[in-house]
């Protein structure tokens, strides 16, 4: 097993307000500039153009959708204080054969509806930071101020207004009646904070309408969420998520390695991207299968989620000099073998060996190929990635492919 810094190690570095937020986490400034220009020019090319027009659509539904709040929940937590985020592990059901349902059990793969409404965190906090990310691209890309001024004002609803803002934990994150109040695989709810949030806030930052209290307010709720992440009892703790071996665990990387990196911490991301050497070291075979994602139901989205969260590890690791995109075990497992397997099917969803409930959906793994393919300098990833037809996929009803093509059109190199 690749050897790496314990957590403990990172916990001793100061988390204070003035810590200053790096521009962008996991996309490159003057590649964002070079797409803006080219969009607005003679030159785009229709797919850009078509990516865009949906990225405002998104951004228009956006700006009615909030602001948000913890505290806009009809369920309280067991602390008392609904600024306390909220949630109910989707996979878990009353006992049928309990007078009171209790203990819950699990069913993998079937979501309970209850941990989808508003009486908990979990649905609301997808919508904040999908409509935050949505008008800040949206900004990014028009420059009209109306999506800076509605993103901000979501963001100030969620992290900064005393009455409204979510505490910097998740101790009570997807709970399980008659188990526990909150368990430690709830920090998955949380991932959004990094993959969505942390360069939608760079690129608002930009605007007039960014404060100096804003910027202050957000390192500060970034700088002591950190802080719960590596020292609580359900994230760096001997049994908390950090040391879970799937999918999981990755997620907790990219979270910790990515707001440290925005913090400007970049010992504390260095220790968490020099991990991942060890995930890819117990989470992949030789032959590029997941068995942790494999024992799903949903094997090939699990497999997809999996390499999503480590791809992420591997951009922070780009920004600091850490290679993880070229890192092969002594057994001769690596993320390329990984990412190789699941495009063998990219063509052949239906073929896909593993478990599978529904028609595995492919195209979320093409910004994937892309990333992999400009960090290993592949060219056979690279085309791939060039492969996708978008144009059957609309903003109401395929989020996710949408979002797969902003990737490629405009977040990424045009390669």
């Amino acid at each position: 097993m690749t050897n790496y810094k314990p957590l403990a190690l990172a916990v001793c570095f100061a988390f204070s307000s003035s810590a200053l937020a790096a521009e962008f986490v996991f996309v490159n400034e003057s590649v964002l500039k070079e797409n803006r220009a080219l969009l607005h020019s003679d030159a785009a090319p229709a797919s850009m153009k078509l990516s865009y027009e949906r990225l405002l659509e998104e951004a228009g539904y956006a700006t009615k959708a909030g602001p948000f709040s913890v505290t806009d929940k009809g369920m309280t937590p067991p602390s008392g204080d609904k600024n306390d985020y909220l949630s109910i592990s989707p996979y878990w059901w009353p006992d049928k054969n309990k007078a009171d349902g209790l203990p819950w059990i699990r069913h993998d793969g079937k979501v309970n509806p209850a941990s989808k409404t508003s009486e908990t965190d979990s649905k609301r906090l997808g919508k904040f930071t999908r409509s935050v990310r949505a008008l800040a691209i949206a900004y990014y890309f028009s420059q009209d101020e109306k999506y800076a001024e509605t993103a901000i004002d979501y963001i100030r609803t969620w992290f900064l207004n005393p009455e409204t803002r979510m505490n910097p934990n998740m101790n009570f994150a997807q709970g399980v009646p008659g188990r526990a109040d909150g368990r430690r695989s709830g920090l998955i709810d949380s991932r959004s904070f990094a993959d969505r949030m942390l360069d939608a806030v760079a690129m608002v930052s930009t605007s007039p309408n960014w404060t100096e209290a804003d910027e202050k307010g957000i390192n500060q709720w970034y700088s002591e969420y950190l802080n719960w992440l590596l020292t609580s009892e359900l994230g760096g703790g001997p049994k908390g998520e950090a040391y879970a071996e799937n999918n999981h665990g990755s997620w907790y990387d990219l979270q910790v390695a990515g707001i440290s990196y925005f913090l400007g911490k970049e010992s504390v991301a260095m220790n968490i991207v020099e991990k991942g050497k060890m995930r890819i070291d117990t989470q992949f075979m030789p032959d590029g299968t997941q068995p942790h994602e494999l024992g799903r139901t949903r094997s090939y989205h699990y497999s997809y989620f999996n390499l999503d969260a480590l791809a992420g590890v591997a951009q922070v690791g780009e920004k600091i000099g850490i290679d993880l995109w070229s890192y092969q075990s002594t057994t001769g497992a690596s993320l390329k073998k990984g990412i190789d397997l699941v495009a063998q099917y990219h063509d052949n969803a239906e073929g896909w060996p593993y478990q599978h409930k529904k028609t595995p959906r492919t195209m979320r793994m093409i910004p994937i190929y892309r990333k992999a393919g400009l960090g290993m300098s592949d060219e056979s990833l690279l085309a791939l990635s060039k492969s996708g037809d978008f144009s059957k996929y609309t903003v109401k009803k395929n989020l996710a492919e949408i979002w797969a093509e902003r990737d490629i059109e405009l977040l990424y190199p045009r390669k």
